[in-house]
């Protein structure tokens, strides 16, 4: 175990922020992404803020003279020992005349950073017009109204709503929404940052409004939209351990009792936590927040056999999460019974409480709920404001041995090592037993329902994203995994459906995307057909590991949630710090966050 605390970080601005270009480029570390952008776009703002974050190092006299001696060996039988590739990248640094790189490139490295896209910016890109960039007009503000500024604009934070009220705004420029949503996508599918989240979506279903308060942000994985100052506690249900596996079906009732168990256990977690801020107390114990998720739901659907992603899966999916939705609020019902409604929901009279009461049950998630719920609630009261989230689970996934959050599978098969040095192949667990149960199956041609992240149409991920979203009144964290060499134009196309299907952000990882070598920017083509369900771009990947078989003291690869560690969710890539979080560089899978 780690013996310190780190704190991750998520920075999110909004599309109308005059800086947001400025941004979204701030963390591009890939120059050769800054030099597509310089000579593709055709926004100014755009080239500029590129052009400025991009650094040139010129070549010595002594490295000229080193890659023209490379190129002087092509003409000699055996080329020297160098290869083709050396000679290429030789020829490319003269041609250049130096090397390519960023400026500041450590910048904003221990936080995530995000765009809040707003419904009227996703209107602007459809409708293909232009969009202003805005904020309050403090250059001509008075002495009165810059007061007034520096008191109220942090508890806004949101222009369109400074508007409302009555205060001055300016327009400092306007950008082609397009320019700016390919910029964002450009920079998503190169370096899988900005992610995105539809702050409108997230405010349209909260249940904050009725007690009066927004959402203004997410923590740093992105599964809790928060109003300021507010916090949650998280937990999940292992859904591996909810199937009767004689009969291949969920054990609903078993399911049930566990969500019961875990709504009264992390409302009483809400007491017993210290807080540091007075703020974040109040907040914690006014709202009552709590966020039960889930983890091993592809374990559930392979115990059934449902294939992830396909419509029999989904609609098993579905009837889980709506379970354990209403579960979850009839519950906190019950709580409220006994112990009383969460304060924000409590009016000084009988008639402001049953307003606010009112207020909650037309939330936009509450609308979907079954009436008996909301019924209830007009009569007796919530304990908690909000019940349900889905976090990574990184950590606790895997130290129980199950699929993470909601998640499918990146790998069944991996090697480890032998005593005698030699490489083992070995089937995930899930695999194990389902070929010790059906001896009569071949290892290598699984059913259709042994379906990993990678096999998965990037669509598919989407949809499950968008299926569950239904059923949690806050958010998710899930990352949208796409094959090496998907088109920024792919990208977009996800996040548009993830948009339209109700998701409240995302992430769409590209394979590779963090390497600086992989891209070819010309033209983005891709001759995936992405109609098709499955993205069988590879064989069913094997996964190489050294593992505990081997003596520990003889290698130094450790399978962790720690920086430098082994994945222990693809079980391939390294564990690295990025965005405060620490992240696979290889699957992306979210591990463990500092706070």
């Amino acid at each position: 175990m780690s013996n310190k605390l780190r704190g991750a970080q998520m920075i999110m601005l909004s599309a109308w922020h005059p800086d947001i270009v400025e941004f979204i480029i701030s963390k591009m570390q890939n120059p050769r992404i800054l030099r597509f952008l310089i000579e593709n776009t055709n926004d100014e703002s755009i080239k500029k803020h590129a052009k400025d974050k991009l650094k040139f190092i010129p070549l010595t006299a002594q490295e000229q003279a080193m890659y023209q001696g490379i190129i002087n060996y092509k003409s000699i039988p055996g080329f020297g020992g160098f290869n083709e590739s050396i000679f290429k990248e030789a020829e490319e640094k003269l041609q250049l005349g130096g090397t390519f790189t960023v400026h500041n490139p450590e910048f904003l490295t221990g936080a995530n950073i995000s765009v809040c896209l707003t419904k009227d910016f996703m209107d602007a890109v459809e409708n293909n017009v232009e969009y202003e960039l805005c904020f309050p007009d403090v250059e001509k503000y008075d002495a009165g109204e810059m007061a007034i500024y520096n008191s109220e604009w942090h508890k806004v934070g949101d222009v369109r709503e400074w508007e409302k009220q009555g205060h001055k705004i300016t327009t400092y420029r306007t950008i082609k929404a397009k320019e700016l949503w390919n910029l964002i996508n450009i920079c998503a599918t190169y370096s899988a940052e900005p992610g995105i989240f539809f702050i409108d979506n997230a405010n349209e279903m909260t249940n904050a409004l009725s007690y009066g308060q927004k959402v203004v942000a997410t923590n740093p994985c992105g599964e809790q939209p928060l109003a300021p100052y507010s916090v949650c506690n998280l937990a999940a249900v292992n859904l591996a351990q909810m199937v009767d596996k004689q009969k291949k079906t969920v054990d609903f009732e078993k399911l049930k009792r566990t969500v019961e168990i875990g709504v009264r256990l992390q409302d009483n977690v809400i007491n017993a936590t210290p807080y540091f801020l007075e703020e974040n107390k109040r907040q914690a114990l006014g709202e009552r927040r709590v966020g039960l998720g889930v983890m091993g739901l592809a374990d559930l659907l392979i115990y059934c056999e449902k294939e992830y992603g396909s419509k029999e899966g989904n609609y098993l999916v579905e009837q889980v999460m709506e379970i354990i939705a209403t579960t979850a609020y009839r519950s906190s019902i019950h709580l409220a019974k006994e112990k009383g409604s969460f304060p924000f929901l409590q009016g000084k009279t009988e008639e402001q409480t049953k307003n606010l009461r009112e207020a909650f049950i037309q939330s936009g998630f509450m609308k979907n709920m079954p009436e008996d719920i909301r019924q209830s609630i007009l009569e007796y009261g919530i304990r908690n404001s909000h019940l349900l989230t889905v976090a990574p689970t990184g950590s606790t996934g895997t130290m129980i041995g199950c699929s993470t959050g909601l998640e499918p599978y990146f790998s069944f098969t991996y090697y480890r090592s032998g005593r005698l040095g030699k490489f083992i192949e070995v089937k995930a667990e899930i695999v194990q037993e389902y070929l010790k149960d059906h001896p009569e199956a071949d290892a290598e041609h699984l059913p259709n329902w042994f379906v990993t992240a990678m096999e998965l149409a990037p669509e598919a991920h989407a949809d499950v994203q968008c299926i569950i979203q239904r059923w949690i009144d806050s958010s998710i964290s899930k990352t949208v995994n796409a094959p090496r060499g998907y088109s920024v134009e792919q990208v977009q196309k996800v996040y548009e459906r993830l948009y339209k299907g109700g998701a409240k952000g995302g992430t769409v990882y590209v394979d590779g995307s963090r390497d600086s070598q992989v891209l070819s920017l010309k033209a983005e083509e891709n001759q995936q057909d992405t109609e098709i369900k499955k993205v069988n771009l590879k064989e069913k990947q094997t996964v190489v590991l050294v593992d505990t078989i081997q003596d520990l003291r003889s290698t130094s690869v450790t399978i962790g949630s720690e920086v430098g560690n082994t994945c222990p969710v693809c079980r391939k890539g390294e564990v690295k710090e990025i965005g405060g979080c620490n992240t696979c560089d290889n699957c992306h899978a979210q591990l463990k966050c500092g706070l």
